[in-house]
């Protein structure tokens, strides 16, 4: 409906009503971030990228979940690969929007090739269906690096928040990879970047873990959060990688990284927990390779040491 309005004595002109203003401002504002958000996805701008390859396939799967981002740096041959597992609570993100801008573009140019994944979301899909994936796709491209210009003895893991447990729980029990016939020496090294749920068995009070959880894990069983806790499966006979858990200043977080460093050493693993300063939780993840970031060129670094040893 419009209303009318005089401009002059038998005049009028006809105004659109407030809804329709709402609306279509709404609607452009949806243009508007469909715009950005294709413009910003990470990318490299010197390298050749692979969208959607399918790394699993199974009965009951949907094939969107289980597809992969391959970024390889020009001419790559042999190169060391990172496999990214992107946050997000376990239940919410994907392969590109839940990265930052700039992490493809740093890794390729440091030379390695980089694989961003989706995996299995909760609440429709709860643990341990997320590791299951991520082994999964560790062993797709193990098997198919060539493909991709790697090499399969220079596979790393980088995960942020959910992708960060992820990627340790992976790296330390060794059931999900021996569903693949490999063990977790496949693995050369972790970056972990601030994950508070390396201990589900502690975060929790009061007999249950916090509501932020549940959606992915069971509110009231102990075994399950026992079984997904990395530092409560960290075991001295399991070839373990070395790890490289960096965290910031907030809340349960950096306990929980001191603990499994803590505890990885004391089973004779190699790991080390850093303080990662001016960053939150979000922008150690978005500002990583980013101008004058430190993080990334510590986890360089760090892949670097396990490939000279």
């Amino acid at each position: 409906m419009c209303r009318m309005t005089g401009t002059s004595k038998g005049s009028a002109a006809c105004l659109p009503c407030h809804n329709e203003i709402r609306v279509a401002m709404r609607f452009l504002s949806l243009v508007f971030l469909a715009f950005v958000t294709v413009f910003a996805l990470p990318g490299a701008a010197d390298a050749k990228v692979i969208r959607d390859v399918i790394y699993h396939e199974a009965p009951g799967l949907d094939p969107g979940d289980v597809r992969a981002d391959v970024y390889m740096p020009e001419d790559a041959k042999d190169a060391p690969m990172v496999i990214m597992m992107h946050g997000g609570a376990w239940t919410f993100g994907n392969k590109q929007n839940a990265l930052g801008l700039n992490q493809a573009r740093y890794f390729t140019e440091q030379g390695f090739v980089f694989i961003a994944i989706n995996y299995r979301l909760a609440p429709s899909h709860r643990f341990p269906a997320q590791e299951e994936d991520a082994a999964a796709a560790i062993a797709y491209f193990h098997e198919h690096s060539k493909e991709y210009g790697a090499d399969p003895d220079k596979l790393f893991l980088m995960g942020h928040s959910a992708g960060a447990h992820m990627a340790a729980l992976v790296a330390i029990d060794p059931d999900y990879l021996d569903a693949y016939g490999l063990k977790t020496d496949v693995i050369k090294g972790v970056a972990a970047l601030d994950s508070a749920a390396y201990n589900l068995s502690r975060t929790g009070r009061d007999g249950e873990i916090p509501d932020f959880y549940h959606p992915a894990f069971t509110g009231d069983d102990p075994d399950v959060w026992a079984a997904a806790s990395p530092t409560l499966l960290v075991e001295e006979e399991t070839p373990i990688p070395p790890f490289l858990l960096l965290y910031v200043d907030r809340a349960v977080a950096p306990a929980r990284a001191k603990e499994l460093a803590e505890t990885l050493k004391g089973k004779g693993h190699k790991a080390e927990a850093k303080l990662i300063k001016k960053r939150s939780h979000k922008s150690l993840n978005d500002r990583l390779g980013a101008k004058g970031d430190k993080a990334a060129p510590m986890i360089v670094d760090f892949f670097r040491e396990q490939l000279a040893d």
